[in-house]
């Protein structure tokens, strides 16, 4: 059986981008290295940030989304209000630097999903 180690998303604005999946998704950064502007961490729940500082949104790069696995779909899409956020449905959205992000229900969540 395998499953997914880690996401790796590009930001070109780092700090932002750790306090959104710290305060959104209430995810715990266990590694940090680096230095400005090519910082790179890892949060326990499976989000790794790589900085850069310039990110062509438009490109294709074989990168699709993430799904997140969350309490309350609702109130997930409540909470990214506060932030620079593109929402797309009533269960994704994209991140400023083009990342798109599925939330799933985690009562509904398999590990074969």
């Amino acid at each position: 059986m395998a499953k997914i180690d880690h996401a790796a998303i590009r930001t070109s604005s780092y700090e932002d981008a750790q306090k959104f999946f710290e305060d959104v998704f209430d995810m715990h950064i266990w590694r940090e290295i680096g230095e400005k502007p090519s910082r790179k961490c890892w949060f326990r729940e499976g989000i790794q940030l790589c900085e850069m500082e310039n990110i062509n949104i438009t490109a294709e790069n074989g990168y699709d989304h993430i799904s997140i696995a969350v309490d309350s779909v609702e109130e997930t899409m409540e909470k990214i209000k506060a932030y620079p956020v593109t929402p797309i449905n009533d269960h994704w959205f994209s991140l400023p630097d083009g990342t798109k992000i599925e939330l799933k229900l985690l009562e509904n969540w398999k590990v074969n999903d």
